[in-house]
């Protein structure tokens, strides 16, 4: 028997990249899973082509990959759109609806405690390579593409905020001290499903383990 899940498209006839549908909330994944596409955008702003890129993709329904790949093709970019004439790759995720609207119960607050120190990892494809290490007032990440330190506070015993105070690249100077906000929405045996909300963008979610 098929699998039953859900998805929801803004079907919008002329948009920003920033407003293409990122996340989707479905009943077959246990967490989330991620899809990752290169699409193309022609002279007439409009997306007339995708492909999967599989070796970065995790989720697993041809049908529901389908849909998202008709959803992109409705896409018309406004008429100026600098994404014109070239291709581009971008990761959707497939998230348990059980997150959508998430929060936890006050039962759940002590368990976050464990959270406030160790090492730790996204399991985000796009992100596999990046070490995070995180002590009571600090968090250092890196990979090869991306090195930061921030200060962390925590505001509630499931919330806390990420200020820049280091990062290696000249082209992320601009993100010191700016403030991302995270909120743990989920608990999991190793870890726990994360809102994020950094400098008025679409909000984030994701999974973060702790592996020490």
């Amino acid at each position: 028997m098929k699998r039953k899940f859900l998805l929801i498209f803004f079907l919008i006839t002329s948009i920003n990249y920033s407003q293409v549908q990122k996340i989707f909330y479905v009943d077959d994944v246990e967490t989330i899973d991620e899809v990752t596409v290169e699409f193309c955008v022609n002279d007439s702003a409009r997306i007339d082509k995708v492909t999967i890129i599989p070796e970065k993709t995790t989720y697993k329904n041809e049908y529901a990959i389908g849909q998202l790949i008709e959803y992109l093709k409705t896409i018309q970019y406004y008429p100026d759109s600098k994404l014109k004439n070239n291709c581009y790759p971008s990761t959707f995720q497939f998230v348990n609806k059980i997150y959508e609207n998430a929060k936890l119960k006050e039962s759940e607050f002590p368990a976050c405690k464990k959270f406030k120190k160790g090492k730790f990892k996204y399991t985000d494809i796009r992100y596999l390579d990046t070490k995070i290490k995180r002590t009571k007032r600090k968090q250092k990440e890196k990979d090869d593409t991306f090195k930061a330190k921030y200060k962390i506070n925590w505001t509630s015993p499931y919330e806390y905020e990420m200020t820049y105070i280091k990062v290696r690249e000249d082209k992320n100077k601009h993100l010191l001290g700016k403030t991302i906000t995270v909120e743990i929405i989920g608990l999991l045996e190793d870890g726990y499903i994360y809102l994020a909300d950094f400098m008025n963008k679409p909000t984030i979610i994701g999974e973060i383990k702790k592996i020490r």
